[in-house]
């Protein structure tokens, strides 16, 4: 008896996750945090498509006014059980994603929850023509009550 897998299928998440494609550049606003002091950043952000549309991969370097910088290495893709946004995130700090960040679209925003023993980020994205917000809040700890941690507005380099 033969088996063919079901393979997944390119679906509205991969196709929403196109509007991060290009090529961004921006001002960040920073709470204090456990991992550095309140600031301001520069941020530039590259997303591409690849594997045939089922990824969209971020490359993203953050410059503090104290010189310091923070890099990450980003996987957006969907879930093909649920079509949820799936987000695995690699960065500078170097915690590896204990599991991927999920989301889903409400209109033009993507809102991702990662979850790690550190507490949960609450991340919201909107792509809006030549302008990207990304607003982060978090939960440490114990503590119930989400705290913003980062407002971002980027514009497209190529515009």
């Amino acid at each position: 008896m033969e088996t063919t897998m079901n393979m997944p299928r390119l679906g509205p998440a991969h196709e929403s996750l196109k509007a991060f494609v290009g090529d961004w550049t921006g001002t960040e606003e920073l709470a204090a945090s456990p991992w550095a002091p309140a600031s301001t950043a520069r941020a530039d952000c590259e997303y591409r498509l690849a594997l045939n549309g089922f990824a969209v991969i971020q490359h993203y370097r953050q410059r503090r006014e104290d010189g310091s910088e923070f890099l990450g290495h980003n996987v957006f893709t969907a879930d093909p059980a649920t079509g949820e946004t799936l987000w695995y995130g690699f960065d500078s700090y170097g915690f590896p994603p204990e599991s991927a960040a999920r989301g889903t679209w409400a209109g033009a925003t993507l809102t991702l929850e990662k979850r790690t023993a550190r507490g949960v980020a609450r991340h919201r994205l909107t792509p809006d023509g030549g302008t990207l917000t990304h607003e982060i809040d978090v939960r440490m700890g114990e503590n119930p009550e989400y705290s913003p941690f980062l407002r971002a507005r980027y514009t497209r380099k190529d515009q």
